[in-house]
């Protein structure tokens, strides 16, 4: 029954597009709806590697021919190793990543293992959740990214009618044939929502960008998605794989920022080993291949 409805809901609104793009939105809508099942009950391991531009600094001295030309930005590079999960917030409903991380540049962090981060995922209280956030974005990290690995949830059946979808080419990845079509938003709140530390706006940004299906089943392998404001740019791609657990998972996420056409900051994360778990108070892990 639930298959037959997302069936519907797609087909109704895509009656007029192309063959292609209908299998791929009634594709999409199903593996949206498997990743919202299942990301709930998994937790896996994060790593994520960060260079960024420092934040200039209120003095700095400068002399000679050095104080007449642009200070060249100061970069930072971070490597974080987290615990990694998904969860729904009860002020929005929404699912998110949470992070517990276990390492800084190579450096051990105490925390409560998997199954802590397990328990926080089941709470229905908010506060523990954003209490991982925040320390998450407080390891040394210049304008840390959040939420790439569930982009998937974008073309969910409730939100796919949203979008528009165009066949663009075939080609490959990773030895693996796949069919590559555009996207772009047409109706309904804009996806994006960022946070401009620089100027403390929160922005909500129109997205578009391309997914890439296997050219037999069409189950998604890569989305990508790029939005702009002004002078600041946003670029992201998510590759996911199939695991044992029915829907797909995140394996790696790449994200850049440019202001002014320029760098400023690039994330990329690498997802593995993920692990099932039951709703009862004693957590134990369902062991399963992680994503390839």
């Amino acid at each position: 029954m639930f298959r037959f409805a997302i069936v519907f809901l797609a087909a109704a609104s895509l009656a007029f597009a192309d063959e292609r793009s209908q299998r791929l939105a009634l594709r999409l809508a199903e593996e949206a709806a498997a990743f919202g099942r299942v990301a709930p009950r998994v937790v896996g391991r994060e790593s994520l590697e960060q260079r960024a531009q420092k934040p200039p600094g209120r003095f700095r001295i400068r002399v000679g021919k050095a104080a007449t030309q642009p200070a060249e930005p100061e970069w930072q590079t971070r490597k974080i190793d987290s615990e990694y999960g998904f969860t729904t917030f009860a002020s929005d409903g929404s699912l998110h990543e949470l992070h517990q991380v276990t390492a800084v540049d190579g450096k051990a962090v105490k925390n409560g293992g998997p199954e802590a981060l397990a328990r926080i995922i089941l709470a229905s209280d908010d506060s523990r959740k954003r209490e991982l956030l925040k320390q998450f974005e407080e390891h040394g990290l210049i304008g840390a990214v959040t939420d790439f690995g569930p982009l998937i949830l974008l073309f969910a059946p409730g939100n796919i009618v949203r979008y528009e979808f165009t066949f663009r080419n075939v080609g490959t990845l990773r030895g693996v044939p796949v069919e590559v079509f555009g996207y772009k938003q047409i109706d309904g709140p804009n996806a994006l929502t960022f946070i401009d530390k620089e100027s403390n706006e929160t922005k909500a940004l129109e997205i578009r960008g391309e997914i890439w299906v296997r050219g037999d089943t069409y189950v998604p392998v890569r989305i990508t998605l790029a939005s702009e404001s002004g002078a600041l740019r946003q670029e992201a791609i998510v590759d996911y794989a199939m695991s044992r657990f029915g829907a797909v998972l995140p394996a790696a996420t790449s994200h850049r920022e440019l202001r002014n056409g320029k760098l400023a900051a690039e994330n990329n994360f690498i997802y593995s080993d993920f692990r099932r778990f039951g709703a009862s108070a004693d957590i134990v892990f369902e062991t399963g291949d992680s994503p390839r």
